[in-house]
């Protein structure tokens, strides 16, 4: 399967992006200081049947539209920031492969250096919340949710009917 985007895939994608609002706003946890959803899982899916860009692309305009369709919490661009460079994160790591180096890798960027470190530098900026109390709270929970993604992004990647629907045609 090429990573092109063609008019034959863009339905696909709509129903990605669509399943990541859907995961982002209405299946999510929101907490004053963090956030806990599944969109991962749409991204990583996305990561294996799109190219980067275009994976960090539908990641930021879910994020957009989840923020503008249901909002929880004030506009801030600095999240939109974050979900693209989830989406290129994931992108670059599983475009070629999906294997345990590449999870534990990609997770490890995403979950502590962008959901930890830059969403709490934008929660800072928001509510001048004084970092000492940003990452103490958070850095607990993403731990758990450093060990939580790469479980089920290993469960997810070894299920048979997604490990072929995502497979790349190395052929074509």
């Amino acid at each position: 399967m090429t990573p092109s985007l063609t008019v034959k895939r863009l339905p696909l994608l709509g129903m990605l992006v669509a399943m990541q609002v859907v995961l982002g706003s209405l299946l999510t946890i929101q907490l004053l200081l963090t956030k806990i959803s599944f969109t991962f899982i749409i991204i990583a899916l996305t990561a294996r049947l799109f190219s980067p860009l275009v994976t960090a692309g539908s990641a930021a305009l879910a994020n957009l539209l989840g923020m503008l369709l249901f909002p929880k919490f004030t506009f801030f661009p600095g999240f939109i920031l974050t979900a693209f460079l989830t989406g290129l994160v994931f992108g670059i790591a599983f475009q070629q492969q999906t294997n345990l180096p590449r999870i534990l890798t990609a997770n490890f960027i995403v979950v502590f250096i962008l959901n930890l470190f830059m969403n709490s530098l934008w929660l800072h900026i928001m509510y001048m919340t004084p970092w000492s109390v940003l990452l103490t709270t958070r850095l607990i929970q993403e731990v758990v949710t450093y060990v939580c993604y790469t479980a089920i992004l290993i469960a997810v990647f070894k299920v048979p009917i997604l490990t072929k629907l995502t497979a790349r045609d190395s052929g074509h």
